[in-house]
C-alpha cells in the first residue's frame, strides 16, 4: 500500500477551506493546481497498474489523528485479508 499525505491547498482537496486560490496571477495558479492533479491522477493509475492500492491522506485529516488511524487501519486490513485469500 502506498500511502501519499497531500497538501490541501496543492493538490486541490474538494470542499475543504484550505483550497483556495490566489487572485493574484490566478492564470498561472490555475495551471500550477491543473498540473498537480493531473500528476497526481498519472500516479496513481500507474501505481495500480502495477498492483498497489494508493490511499491519500490530506493534510487537514492529520489533525483528527484517531479518525485517521481507524481509515488506514482499514486499508491495511483489507489489503491482508486479500493477500491472505490469494495464498
Amino acid at each position: 500500500m502506498v500511502v501519499f499525505v497531500h497538501g490541501c491547498f496543492w493538490h486541490r482537496h474538494k470542499g475543504c477551506p484550505k483550497t483556495t486560490t490566489p487572485t493574484t496571477n490566478r492564470k498561472f495558479w490555475l495551471e500550477k493546481f491543473g498540473a498537480n492533479t493531473a500528476r497526481d491522477a498519472r500516479q496513481q493509475k500507474e501505481l495500480r497498474k502495477l498492483g498497489w492500492r494508493s490511499v491519500v491522506v490530506w493534510e487537514c485529516e492529520t489533525k483528527r489523528t484517531e479518525r485517521l488511524a481507524k481509515r488506514l487501519a482499514r486499508g491495511l486490513r483489507h489489503l491482508l485479508l486479500r493477500a491472505q485469500a490469494a495464498r
